[in-house]
């Protein structure tokens, strides 16, 4: 399965480049596998059935996992989005998973893996440890100097637009908003990803009006706001 959803991946990703527009690979694969699966794979969900995954990129992906008590590398785990708990399996038992709540893991890697559309290696830190003061595990695009940028993604249980009939089918909705840190003060800040908000937000800093532009955020804002926050960091 994981080869025919890295197949449809390229295509999407290739025909979004071509409209220059931006598609973020974890919510695609989300979509695709609810598409794939339809209404007859779910999960029980108190009184729901659950259609999709709630997992980033899918189940058992390689990487590594970092607590107080342990550190484990090269290990299959999986992150569920919707209740921020992480999984992982150990060699003793590769079929069930040994669940993390949240905050008990202080962070994780997932390895890079093509055919779920994971480019490069992505790495998630609690909320504690960047000064958010929610249950979150939040993805680290840039470690700044001064200035960092996260990415934080959640599940949410919507309607399935497709099924009126059955009130009891849910679907997992996916999304993600971004967030940055200032050493200079403490906690974090939501980040809007449009031109307006970044040239203003960091004004007194410097002027990005040339790097945050319409063009550029429409292509592609996470990498846009990668050379946001390079440029200030430097």
């Amino acid at each position: 399965m994981r080869n025919i959803i890295s197949i449809i991946l390229l295509f999407i990703g290739s025909a979004a480049v071509a409209q220059s527009g931006y598609m973020d690979n974890a919510l695609n694969y989300n979509r695709l596998i609810r598409e794939r699966t339809g209404d007859g794979v779910y999960k029980v969900i108190g009184n729901f059935r659950v259609v999709g995954t709630s997992y980033l990129f899918g189940e058992k992906n390689k990487g590594n996992l970092f607590s107080t008590e342990a550190k484990a590398y090269n290990i299959y785990l999986s992150y569920n989005t919707y209740n921020q708990e992480v999984e992982f399996y150990s060699s003793a038992n590769p079929d069930k998973p040994l669940v993390k709540e949240p905050g008990t893991v202080d962070s994780f890697v997932i390895n890079d893996n093509i055919e779920v559309g994971i480019i490069k290696p992505i790495k998630f830190v609690y909320a504690t440890h960047i000064g958010a003061t929610d249950k979150f595990y939040y993805q680290e695009i840039v470690s700044g100097g001064r200035f960092s940028l996260y990415k934080r993604y959640k599940s949410e249980l919507g309607y399935v637009s497709t099924n009126y009939v059955q009130s009891e089918l849910r679907q997992f909705d996916m999304t993600y908003d971004y967030y940055y840190s200032d050493n200079t003060s403490k906690g974090i800040k939501k980040l809007k990803a449009n031109p307006g908000f970044v040239t203003k937000e960091f004004k007194g800093i410097k002027d990005v009006s040339g790097i945050a532009t319409s063009d550029a955020f429409s292509m592609n804002p996470e990498e846009t706001l990668i050379k946001v926050f390079t440029t200030l960091n430097n």
